[in-house]
């Protein structure tokens, strides 16, 4: 079993993910498409589909999918935070491969940018995906689960005595003088881990809740502040994108 992603290390990881500002890459913002950056962002970042972003940014396929394997990241974390979890290295592996599916399906609509004082003005109409908001209880059902057969499968299975099988007389009729021998020591079977048990009961089931999504019939509105500097450069507030992250795909 590998090594266990303490809440610190998880926490740490998303900090480092987040914050500062990122510049809109245009030398010309009279008529730059910040609408049409936004959307290329959000598509690189959750669809995977980095083509539209390379094109606007002048960005490597390596560089684009970076989008999406930090907004992966960002996504498996959050759902450890909110639900307490700490998987293994492996196990993070796995949530994320399901963080990266389910974010392919979740649903945005990027509006018109509006040009004001201090840069553009730009909102997000998202409708979150709901698939796995509030398993609190159910998780909770599902440790007990994994307490339940990590003990069974962790309590050694009774040893027949000598009278029990009968063999007793008969040995002694037959082997009468001789050596008894000694029986080969039986190797213990790995102890079965009762949490690393539970958080693979959570995955299989995200696996499955993710396979249909459902989103909230009411769709919500985030806001972007696009500012422009002095010297013409448009910076975007990447904590402002961390919302829509956070609002995507909800884990409460």
């Amino acid at each position: 079993m590998g090594k266990r992603i303490g809440a610190a290390m998880l926490a740490l990881a998303l900090m480092l993910a987040l914050g500062g500002c990122d510049f809109l890459p245009s030398a010309d913002f009279d008529d730059y498409d910040v609408s049409g950056y936004i959307q290329a962002l959000l598509d690189s970042s959750y669809r995977d589909s980095h083509q539209l972003f390379m094109d606007v940014t002048q960005a490597t396929q390596e560089g684009a999918k970076q989008n999406n394997t930090t907004t992966v990241q960002n996504a498996a974390v959050n759902f450890c935070n909110a639900y307490n979890l700490s998987p293994t290295e492996e196990q993070m592996t796995r949530l994320e491969s399901i963080m990266s599916q389910a974010l392919r399906s979740v649903r945005y609509t990027v509006k018109e940018e509006q040009k004001v004082d201090a840069g553009y003005y730009i909102e997000v109409e998202v409708t979150p995906m709901v698939n796995l908001a509030g398993l609190g209880d159910e998780f909770k059902e599902l440790r007990t689960q994994a307490q339940t057969e990590a003990d069974a499968a962790n309590t050694p299975a009774a040893t027949p005595g000598p009278d029990e099988d009968g063999d007793d007389d008969e040995w002694g009729e037959e082997g009468e003088g001789e050596a008894t021998p000694t029986p080969a020591p039986t190797p213990e079977p790995p102890k079965v881990d009762a949490y690393a048990l539970y958080i693979d009961k959570v995955l299989d089931s995200c696996q499955g809740k993710i396979a249909e999504p459902q989103f909230q019939t009411q769709s919500i509105v985030v806001a972007l502040d696009i500012v422009q500097t002095k010297e013409g450069e448009l910076q975007l507030d990447m904590n402002q994108i961390d919302r829509i992250d956070q609002t995507v795909l909800l884990f409460k």
